[in-house]
């Protein structure tokens, strides 16, 4: 049970969701630096802690040896390592809370932050994002610089695909209202893009300044220079998935496939009558000729893609009634 004396909170819960991977001195930190911060709340919190997977250390001991001592904190725990994706999902499936604040297992942002977040998101903000000023900064040699360029040119693609305007996506500490949460679901490195992805839920999002400062313990296990780069490669995802979600039925399948069939039919169509009236109305060979065989392939070509259009019909259809997903949001109820 908490040692602290309870105090009366007004009716909201604050459900603050860590990953957790190799991070035993960290996470020893949070009695003295974290949990009173959250004790200082307007509101009741739940700490969820999640525990993906760690191998290096005793992360395990450590979160429950916490929760063992705060009846406010809850530890989860991976089979194995499934990535920071993963475990924001693992939070957000056992969150309860009005307000679900995300935040960096090895305080690289104050924990006084939080409090700000929450009160953003009490001023009508349903998305509140957090910028870190100082972070590979600019007097931190080439080393600080090959990280700082990637993230930089990562961000701006972000901001320019998703509409979102945030200067670091990928802060550690956001936090999101309730109904943003109930209809996002991370699959993969997804975590990478959460601002964009929420403001299909919403745009009424902001953002402010975090002082960065550098883990005391451990290494970073998130954020490696490979990442960064990887998330090139993820931004043709997301941006199909951000364009089939706001508009799933301006981008149906039996169009974006149909309309290129129809014209490769056409086309291939109207190529392959033309050499047959080259070989019956005019008797000229074409069994060699480009022009026969191109329109052939090109009316094939065509009817592949019409059908596959007419399949993708079908799956969009079995994804949204399965899933039981519709083209609208309710964000409150009165």
């Amino acid at each position: 049970m908490s040692e602290n004396v309870a105090k009366p909170k007004q009716e909201k819960l604050v459900s603050l969701v860590i990953p957790c991977y190799n991070e035993e001195k960290n996470i020893e930190r949070y009695e003295a630096e974290l949990i009173p911060v959250l004790e200082d709340l307007p509101y009741d919190y739940e700490a969820i802690l999640v525990d993906d997977g760690s191998t290096k250390d005793d992360t395990w001991g450590a979160i429950k040896r916490l929760s063992e001592k705060f009846d406010t904190v809850t530890g989860l725990k991976h089979s194995r390592n499934y990535g920071m994706g993963a475990a924001y999902q693992t939070g957000f499936d056992h969150s309860k809370g009005d307000y679900v604040v995300v935040y960096s297992s090895d305080l690289e942002i104050p924990p006084v932050e939080i409090a700000r977040v929450v009160a953003k998101m009490d001023e009508g903000f349903d998305l509140v994002n957090t910028h870190r000023v100082g972070r590979w900064s600019e007097g931190g040699g080439l080393a600080s610089a090959i990280r700082r360029v990637p993230s930089k040119i990562a961000n701006g693609l972000i901001k320019r695909i998703s509409g979102v305007e945030m200067h670091d996506t990928g802060s550690g500490l956001k936090g999101f209202k309730r109904f943003i949460i109930e209809n996002l679901r991370i699959y993969g490195d997804m975590h990478r893009f959460l601002p964009a992805y929420a403001g299909l839920y919403t745009k009424n999002f902001c953002e402010f300044e975090v002082e960065y400062q550098e883990r005391t313990y451990g290494e970073s296990a998130y954020g490696s220079l490979m990442r960064t780069f990887s998330v090139f490669l993820d931004l043709f995802t997301m941006k199909f998935m951000l364009s089939f979600a706001t508009k799933p039925f301006t981008m149906m399948p039996g169009r974006l496939f149909g309309s290129t069939g129809l014209v490769s039919f056409s086309v291939g169509f109207v190529a392959t009558l033309y050499a047959l009236f080259l070989k019956f109305g005019l008797g000229q060979p074409i069994g060699q000729r480009p022009l026969f065989i191109g329109g052939l392939l090109l009316t094939v070509f065509g009817m592949q893609l019409i059908m596959t259009g007419l399949l993708g019909e079908l799956m969009m259809r079995t994804y949204f009634e399965s899933s039981h997903k519709t083209p609208y949001i309710v964000s409150e109820e009165a």
